[in-house]
C-alpha cells in the first residue's frame, strides 16, 4: 500500500528487474525440505498478512491509499491491464482479462528511493544483494522474488509496492526486527488475491515469508507473466519540506540569497541565467501566467481573439483567458516546452484561479480542476515540478498533482487553513506577503513569522512589484 505518488514521464520497461539484475552478496547457502539451496536470508515468521490488489480505490480499510499506482510505478494498474479485482476470479486472474505482469505479487514496507527520486543513503549496508552502479530506472527491491508459507503451503510473488503503511522499516524488512506497523494487527505484508487464492488465506492473516533468488523459484502459476518493468515515475525535482527560496520576477535578478530555489520569469530569464543559478547550486522555477493573456509577451499574437476575456483588475495589459479553449492549451504546452529546453528544474503557472473571477466566460470549477491538472500533467510529462499557485478552494483535490504550493497573502486574508493538505503531505508551502504593515511594524512581523513557522510555512515579505527592492524572510 503506497504512502507516496510519484507522476510518470515516460514507460520504462527492462529486462529484468530487482532480484534478477547482478549478483547478490554472497551469504552462506542452507537446503530447504526440497533440497533447493537456497541463499540465507531471515526466515520471517508469523507475520501479520493482508489483502490489497492493483486498482485498490482508497478507503479507511487501506488508510486512505488508493493502488492504483505503486511507490515505484505511476501506471502500475495501466501496465498490469486493469483492476485485479479480487471477488471476481478466473482461477488466479482476475475474470475480467488476462493481466500482463505477474498476478503474483505483494508489498512490503520499503522503498530504496526517497520522495525526491533519489536513492536512499547507504543502501549497501541494508540490502544484502546491493551492487553498485544500478540505473536510476531501476529498483532494487522492484520485482524481487518472496517466498510466502502457511500451514507447509508455499507460493511464491514478486515485491511490487511498499506497505503495509510505511516504507522504510529497513530493520524488519531485510533483519529479523518485528514491523514497525502498529496497524491492522501490526501487518507487515500485503499479498495479492492470487496467492491469497492458493495459500486459502483470511483477509487476516498469518504466513511465514523469506527473499529467495529466482533461479530458486519452482515452476507454478507465478512464473507464467513474470513482471519485468523497470520503475515507472520521473525523477524531476520534488522540493523537500523544509526548502528555501527567493522570488524575483522583475529587474536583473538578485542571485546573491542564500536559499535553495529561485523563482524567476520564464519569458525573461535566458539560459545563462538559468545555468548560473544551477552552478551555485540553487534549482529553478520558471513564472508563468496559465489562465490570462500578457499583451507583452512574445507568443501574445498566437492566442485566438476568442479566447481573450476581461481584464484583470489592477493587471494593465493583462486579461484572462478561455482555459477550456483546445488552442489556449497548446499555448501553455509550448511555454512549457520552452521552460524544458531553458533548463527550468519546476514552473509556477500563475491565474489559475480564473472560475472563481469575473473573466467574461462560464467557468465552472470543474472547469479549473480540468485545467489545473491538465498543466501538473504535461509539466510532469515534461520532467518538471509544479506549483499550484493560490486556488484555495481546490487544495484538497489538487494537491496530489502538484509537488509545492506558492500562495499569495493567505495570511492577511486568513485562509493559510486551507493549505495544510500540502504540508500533511509533506510538500512545502512558498508564501509571499505585501501588506506595508509587515514590513513597518516589527510586533506585527514578528506575529505573522510565529504563525508561518508554526504551519511550516516559508513566508517571505516582499514588494508586490517582485522586483528586489525589499526582502524579509521568516526563515
Amino acid at each position: 500500500m503506497r504512502h507516496s505518488v510519484f507522476f510518470i514521464v515516460s514507460c520504462l520497461f527492462l529486462l529484468t528487474g530487482c532480484g534478477s539484475g547482478g549478483n547478490p552478496v554472497p551469504t552462506e547457502a542452507s537446503a530447504d525440505e526440497r533440497g533447493v539451496a537456497q541463499k540465507s536470508y531471515p526466515l520471517h515468521e508469523n507475520i501479520t498478512s493482508t489483502i490489497f490488489w492493483i486498482g485498490e480505490e482508497a478507503s479507511a480499510d487501506n488508510g486512505g491509499i488508493a493502488n492504483v499506482a505503486s511507490v515505484w510505478d505511476e501506471k502500475w494498474m495501466e501496465r498490469y491491464g486493469g483492476v485485479d479485482t479480487p471477488d471476481r476470479r478466473n482461477g488466479y486472474l482476475p475474470a475480467a482479462f488476462k493481466p500482463m505482469e505477474n498476478p503474483f505479487y505483494a508489498a512490503l514496507p520499503f522503498n530504496d528511493f526517497d520522495e525526491n527520486g533519489e536513492r536512499k543513503p547507504d543502501l549497501s549496508a541494508t540490502i544484502p544483494w546491493y551492487e553498485p552502479g544500478l540505473p536510476k530506472e531501476r529498483s532494487y527491491c522492484k520485482n524481487r522474488w518472496i517466498e510466502i508459507v502457511k500451514d507447509g503451503k508455499r507460493a511464491y510473488a514478486q515485491w511490487e509496492d511498499a506497505g503495509p503503511f510505511g516504507e522504510d522499516d529497513a530493520a524488519y524488512v531485510f533483519g529479523n526486527a518485528a514491523p514497525k506497523n502498529t496497524l491492522n494487527a501490526n501487518a507487515g505484508i500485503d499479498l495479492s488475491p492470487a496467492v491469497r487464492d492458493y495459500l486459502g488465506l483470511k483477509d487476516i492473516d498469518w504466513v511465514d515469508w523469506r527473499f529467495v533468488e529466482e533461479e530458486d523459484v519452482p515452476q507454478g502459476p507465478w512464473k507464467e507473466v513474470p513482471t519485468l518493468s523497470g520503475v515507472g515515475w520521473p525523477l524531476w525535482y520534488r522540493p523537500a519540506p523544509n526548502t528555501t527560496w527567493q522570488w524575483q520576477l522583475q529587474k536583473e535578478v538578485n542571485i546573491s540569497y542564500d536559499v535553495e530555489v529561485y523563482d524567476i520569469d520564464l519569458f525573461d530569464s535566458g539560459t545563462d541565467r538559468i545555468e548560473a543559478l544551477h552552478r551555485d547550486g540553487r534549482k529553478v522555477v520558471c513564472y508563468f501566467s496559465a489562465g490570462s493573456y500578457e499583451e507583452w509577451r512574445e507568443d501574445a499574437g498566437s492566442f485566438p481573439s476568442d479566447a481573450v476575456g476581461l481584464s484583470l483588475e489592477g493587471w494593465a495589459g493583462e486579461r484572462w483567458l478561455d482555459i477550456r479553449s483546445e488552442e489556449v492549451r497548446n499555448i501553455m504546452v509550448k511555454r512549457l516546452d520552452l521552460a524544458r529546453i531553458k533548463g527550468c528544474d519546476a514552473v509556477e503557472p500563475d491565474n489559475v484561479d480564473g472560475y472563481a473571477n469575473d473573466t467574461g466566460f462560464t467557468l465552472s470549477a470543474k472547469d479549473q480542476l480540468d485545467y489545473n491538472r491538465f498543466l501538473a500533467d504535461e509539466a510532469h510529462k515534461r520532467g518538471l515540478a509544479v506549483a499550484l499557485k493560490n486556488d484555495l478552494d481546490q487544495v484538497e483535490a489538487l494537491e496530489p498533482w502538484f509537488d509545492f504550493a506558492l500562495n499569495e497573502e493567505c495570511h492577511i486574508y486568513e485562509e493559510c487553513d486551507l493549505l495544510e493538505p500540502f504540508i500533511k503531505a509533506g510538500k512545502p508551502v512558498f508564501n509571499a506577503e505585501y501588506a506595508q504593515m509587515y514590513r513597518r511594524d516589527p510586533e506585527i512581523r514578528r506575529q505573522l513569522c510565529d504563525d508561518a513557522k508554526r504551519r511550516g510555512f516559508h513566508t517571505l515579505i516582499l514588494p508586490l512589484d517582485l522586483d528586489d527592492t525589499f526582502r524579509y524572510s521568516c526563515e
